[in-house]
């Protein structure tokens, strides 16, 4: 009997076959790219991640948080709901069972088993305060079979219950890694974890001692697993106290060694200092793209490049830009002047906490969380990497600037 997973094999090595002996107009250039042909899509959230598979050409988003936003701090309104986008087509909603509903958790793709990997997050019930239920169980849902698979269920010693920690899978020793997040379930105390675990089928969970120039002790950081290197890479976040500055840094964890770099120490010549920016290793051009996320005087949605030769941080788009004329959140937490920043219609809403993937040479955008709006988004946007250009396909109801 064939195994599915041999076939999937296969199918990769004759997709690249094919591309190489038949060159065609390149995926970025593809109008059909801006088709939106369901009918179908999500209703506004955040706390998302974006799991992409080239081989079924979809893209996975499960959970988040729809409450409403009171000053700028989002209220717990969590769906288990799982939903597939598909470009040229759009959204497919899933009636299917899975993970408890939730927010904030971490998620990779596993290309060799063509499954997606979720690990963490929070829960509490709507209309609810105090403590929030956290997660350590892990999932696997499967592109093919469109099903979801409990792995672990947080019982056999592996990391404690977190939310936000940051997920890679390595293809270098075919492994899950995890690093960080936070284990408070009090929402005003703050745990914020350095720890770095790993995972296989095979073994199940063990954790792993770091070493050499890591990251201050923080939270609310971006990351994204560089293959060429075989490293976790990561970027600013904040103390947690929603107070201090937030930072501007970079770092490399080599997950072969376990060695700590810092790439970039930040200041002037990184992007400003934020929270929750949205990561993505850009296998095709070797550099790291970061979009949007929290700064230290709103929203944002930005989009730089890091490469690894010697050159600081490059602007690739601007976005809105900031006026001076009046601070967004940082001592004015409630009301946000509205000439605050001059509009680049051309761009997506300034966003943080959105679900973000790259796919067909081209950067996917949806929802997110517009703090000075006090509402999350529910737009569907492209980037084209190769013309630089922002495509609408889905326009918001909810969350633009007010």
């Amino acid at each position: 009997m064939i195994r599915p997973k041999f076939i999937r094999s296969l199918v990769l090595l004759g997709q690249a076959a094919f591309l190489a002996a038949c060159p065609s107009t390149p995926p970025s250039e593809d109008p059909s790219l801006d088709q939106i042909l369901s009918e179908e899509r999500p209703g506004k959230r955040s706390e998302v991640i974006a799991v992409a598979d080239d081989v079924t050409e979809k893209i996975l988003m499960f959970g988040g948080n729809e409450a409403p936003i009171v000053n700028q701090i989002p209220l717990a309104t969590y769906t288990g709901e799982t939903w597939l986008f598909e470009p040229s087509y759009g959204w497919t909603e899933l009636a299917i069972d899975g993970p408890h509903e939730r927010g904030r958790y971490g998620a990779a793709l596993d290309p060799r088993e063509g499954r997606a990997l979720l690990f963490g997050g929070r829960f509490r019930p709507e209309g609810q305060s105090g403590d929030y239920d956290l997660f350590d169980d892990l999932w696997a849902f499967d592109f093919e079979s469109q099903e979801w698979t409990l792995l672990d269920d947080g019982t056999e010693g592996g990391p404690a219950a977190r939310y936000y920690p940051q997920v890679a899978w390595s293809t270098e020793d075919n492994a899950l890694y995890v690093y960080g997040g936070l284990t408070n379930n009090d929402p005003l105390i703050f745990q914020r974890s350095s720890e770095l675990w790993r995972w296989t089928e095979e073994d199940g969970w063990e954790e792993q001692e770091t070493e050499g120039n890591a990251p201050s002790p923080r939270a609310f950081y971006g990351s994204t697993y560089d293959g060429s290197r075989n490293r976790l890479v990561l970027f600013a976040g904040q103390v947690g106290d929603f107070q201090s500055l937030a930072f501007n840094d970079l770092f490399s964890l080599d997950l072969s060694t376990g060695t700590w770099t810092e790439l970039h120490g930040g200041g002037a010549s990184a992007p400003f200092t934020r929270m929750h920016p949205h990561m993505l290793y850009d296998e095709a051009r070797d550099r790291i793209l970061m979009f949007g996320g929290h700064t230290d005087i709103g929203d944002d949605n930005d989009l730089w490049e890091w490469t690894d030769d010697g050159r600081d941080w490059q602007l690739i788009r601007e976005g809105d830009s900031f006026t001076g004329a009046g601070f967004g959140c940082l001592g004015n937490p409630t009301e946000v002047p509205a000439d605050y920043v001059e509009h680049d219609l051309s761009s997506p809403e300034r966003r943080q906490k959105a679900f973000i993937a790259q796919m067909h040479d081209n950067l996917w955008v949806f929802g997110g969380m517009h703090a000075e709006c006090s509402d999350h988004l529910d737009d569907t946007w492209r980037f084209d990497i190769e013309a630089t250009s922002w495509h609408e396909l889905i326009e918001a109801r909810t969350g633009e600037s007010c």
